[in-house]
């Protein structure tokens, strides 16, 4: 798997999946452990660098990437692998500008987003009893991997809040016309930065504990 995983990093990059990103430093003590280690290296600039944006080119996002963003979601852990999503996708102008018009806050904006991924809930693949609310930790670390993985192809992304503001459940709900079996976690939006945020140091040592508290 390892070795998979370096070939498929080299293999995207060739086919100019993976951008060119700003060369950043790696804090010492990461950069000691991934000298030498190129892929370890790649995945953890990437994460480290990725920043929230919210502001987009008129430009589509390819179908191939949409797809690897899809992926990249659906290749997140999940508890018993219950896999209780189901993405929605807004990457046609018609559909964004209806999306656009039943929010009265951000119109303009949304009409300006070249893709969304609404994250969704599938309430039919949800565990039972005092497990069933594992499906918004599950949600989550698949909206982390697109959120990654947009940074790393180069794109943007910004993870908009929808659950659990009952407004906007339902009328995100009634827009897309979900089945009442779906539930929106969150609304993804995408595309080719219009401009670059700096990315936040959120190291902290004061919030980190090692061992238990005596």
């Amino acid at each position: 798997m390892y070795k998979l995983n370096k070939m498929l990093i080299a293999a995207l990059a060739v086919m100019g999946f993976i951008s060119a990103k700003a060369q950043t430093t790696l804090p010492s003590s990461i950069a000691q452990v991934v000298k030498e280690d190129a892929s370890a290296k790649t995945v953890l600039e990437n994460i480290l660098t990725r920043t929230s944006i919210r502001k987009f080119k008129q430009q589509p996002v390819e179908d191939a990437k949409i797809e690897a963003l899809l992926r990249a979601g659906m290749a997140a852990p999940t508890s018993g692998n219950k896999q209780p999503w189901h993405f929605v996708v807004l990457k046609e102008k018609k559909d964004i500008e209806k999306y656009a018009e039943s929010n009265q806050y951000h119109a303009e904006d949304i009409k300006k987003t070249p893709l969304f991924i609404f994250v969704c809930a599938d309430t039919t693949r949800m565990a039972e009893g005092q497990s069933k609310d594992l499906w918004i930790q599950d949600l989550s670390a698949a909206s982390e991997n697109i959120l990654l993985a947009a940074h790393a192809l180069g794109l943007g992304a910004c993870w908009t809040t929808v659950y659990p503001i009952e407004k906007k459940v339902k009328g995100i709900s009634k827009t897309l016309n979900l089945p009442s079996h779906l539930i929106p976690l969150n609304g993804i939006i995408i595309g080719y930065p219009a401009e670059m945020e700096q990315p936040k140091d959120k190291w902290d040592v004061q919030k980190v504990t090692y061992g238990i508290r005596q």
